[in-house]
């Protein structure tokens, strides 16, 4: 949803280029995710504003709504999209382990890890726990990291897990601090 982008995406980013040799990350800004709420959501061109003026060093950050300007309004719509879109590109699904603990309840994961291969970027106080649970039986075969540059031409469904040094950092913090700060400021 990125509310609202902050440096831990950048650096679950840099994590994913360096780790899996890709050329390109693409932020793709959700006009709204239907497992959150949306009280406390700022809306869809802030979001995708503020992303893009927190990218704007990172030239391999792209920072898309493809979504909304196609009403892909299910990350499973979004990959049939991609895949018909682009038959010579090599697509990787991103997500931070935080995610893991509701993957299964998006709307056909199965599609998602058929079509692509997932890499799962650890976050703090997520990475052990839901890695080696049953949360990622879905994902597919799991490979080792030394195998990360040749993800894209093994056989699908399989997922890999990046550890890397942790930033400790989330959305949801920076809107709980914004909220306080707000609070403080009305007194």
């Amino acid at each position: 949803s990125f509310n609202p982008a902050h440096s831990g995406h950048i650096h679950i980013s840099n994590t994913a280029k360096i780790n899996l040799g890709l050329d390109e990350i693409w932020w793709l800004v959700a006009p709204q995710n239907r497992l959150k709420s949306n009280i406390g959501m700022e809306s869809f061109k802030k979001r995708l504003s503020y992303a893009r003026i927190l990218t704007s060093k990172y030239h391999f950050i792209k920072v898309l709504d493809l979504e909304e300007k196609n009403n892909l309004y299910a990350s499973y719509k979004t990959v049939k999209f991609l895949c018909s879109k682009s038959k010579t590109a090599k697509f990787i699904w991103l997500m931070g382990s935080d995610i893991l603990d509701n993957f299964n309840e998006w709307l056909y994961p199965s599609l998602i890890t058929k079509k692509m291969p997932i890499a799962v970027i650890a976050r703090p106080g997520y990475s052990s726990s839901l890695v080696n649970s049953n949360y990622s039986l879905n994902l597919g075969k799991r490979i080792k990291p030394s195998k990360s540059k040749i993800i894209f031409f093994m056989k699908k469904p399989l997922w890999i897990f990046i550890k890397q040094k942790l930033l400790a950092i989330s959305s949801s913090e920076i809107r709980l601090s914004k909220n306080l700060n707000n609070m403080d400021a009305k007194k």
